[in-house]
Parts: C-alpha cells; structure tokens; sequence
C-alpha cells in the first residue's frame, strides 16, 4: 500500500492511498532493493512514483544535475577553443617578433 497525493478539503491536507499488487519475484526484488536502500518497500514504491511523476526533490535535483553536465560539456567545448585562438595567438606574435 502506497499514499501519494494529496486533497485539500477545508485547508486540511488529505492523503489518498494507491494500492497495487506484485508478483513475488517484482515483490522480492521490490523488497531487495528497499532493504539494500533501508527503505521499506512501501516508501520505495511511493518514492519511484512520484520521480516518474516528476514530483519529488530527487526527480528535480536529476535534471538539475542534467543540466549542469550539459553546461559543463559547453564550457569544455568553449574552453577548448579559446585554448586554440590563444595558441594561435602566440604562434602570430612569435612570428612577427621572429621577423
């Protein structure tokens, strides 16, 4: 049994329940992985729901960090060619001093 979402009624928050059933090999590699996180399956499968709904911290701190490997790539890539016009540069003025 898993809780996710909530209703408001009356400026209270109310907590709907989900409920699903697994197979004992999905349960036992459920319950595997939530020992291995020190989780109970319950709050696991909550957990997972909510990241594939895009609702949880983790779900967003995983784009953040997307972004910011896909920020890293440009400046990589920008890095690399300022390297280049400055070495290029240094090649110029060596020759002009060397003439």
């Amino acid at each position: 049994m898993v809780l996710i979402g909530t209703v408001k009624s009356g400026g209270k928050r109310r907590y709907r329940q989900v409920k699903f059933y697994l197979d004992e090999s999905e349960y036992d590699r459920l319950k595997s992985l939530a020992d291995e996180l020190g989780e109970s399956p319950a709050s696991l499968a909550k957990k997972i729901v909510l990241e594939y709904l895009g609702l949880s911290e983790s779900a967003s701190l995983l784009k953040r960090v997307c972004d910011l490997e896909e920020k890293y790539e440009r400046l990589v890539r920008e890095l690399g060619r300022v390297e280049r016009e400055v070495a290029y540069l240094m090649r110029v003025v060596k020759s002009k001093r060397g003439s």
